[in-house]
């Protein structure tokens, strides 16, 4: 990371998304009372401190930006330490062999936690609540078999069809909770929420056991197994 100062930029989030961030790690996602922009900021230092995230040539974090695939994979990469040493050559025709972030789709492809289609990995897509569900599940193996069915949700309609069961697992897990009974699968993902749900995260009680795990299937050159018939 270079030495210019990082830019925070200030935004509000809700009290109620910072205490389910505490308490179930990786749901961030909630509702109304702003919180001090101190609570946030440290969050954001701690990645910054442990290289998980940083600015761009400006420093600028633009944590109200939207986040994209690729930088999703990046900070998944960097969370769970994996070994991004060797240089891999791109499968995908929309990434190419000297992409900054060829390292980490390559690694999280072979995790089987991203995956493209039709050749492509759509890097610079930005990441909808459904794909980051799926994510979530897959990164904690949180079993999927026989879920999808009888979604408890008003907006159960507008989930893939591919996605219905990682996002039923994802809440009856916990991983993302339901707003006002809607899921909102094709809502755009900020960087932001990933800051805080990244940072609760990596404090979480079983995100070592996580760590070991997928650092485990990576060196045996596994995939997930939580039961995925996708992966």
């Amino acid at each position: 990371m270079n030495n210019k100062k990082v830019k925070i930029t200030r935004y509000a989030v809700s009290s109620a998304m910072l205490v389910n961030a505490l308490a179930a790690p990786v749901s961030v996602f909630a509702a109304e009372e702003t919180i001090s922009p101190d609570l946030v900021q440290a969050a954001v230092k701690e990645l910054i401190d442990k290289s998980i995230m940083s600015g761009d040539k400006n420093g600028d974090l633009n944590l109200e930006g939207k986040l994209t695939r690729v930088q999703a994979a990046g900070i998944l990469a960097r969370s769970l330490n994996l070994d991004t040493s060797k240089l891999p050559n791109s499968t995908f025709n929309d990434v190419s062999n000297d992409h900054w972030g060829l390292k980490y789709i390559s690694i999280m492809e072979n995790l089987g936690v991203m995956k493209g289609s039709n050749g492509s990995f759509r890097p610079n897509a930005i990441l909808t609540k459904e794909e980051l569900a799926i994510v979530l599940v897959r990164i904690t193996q949180t079993n999927i078999v026989g879920k999808g069915n009888n979604l408890q949700i008003s907006d159960s309609s507008d989930i893939s069809d591919w996605a219905k069961p990682y996002v039923h697992a994802a809440i009856e897990a916990g991983l993302i909770p339901v707003q006002n009974g809607k899921f909102a699968p094709k809502s755009q993902v900020d960087r932001k929420e990933v800051a805080l749900l990244t940072a609760a995260f990596i404090k979480s009680e079983k995100f070592e056991q996580y760590k070991a795990e997928i650092n485990k299937l990576l060196e045996e050159g596994k995939k997930i197994s939580n039961s995925d018939p996708a992966a």
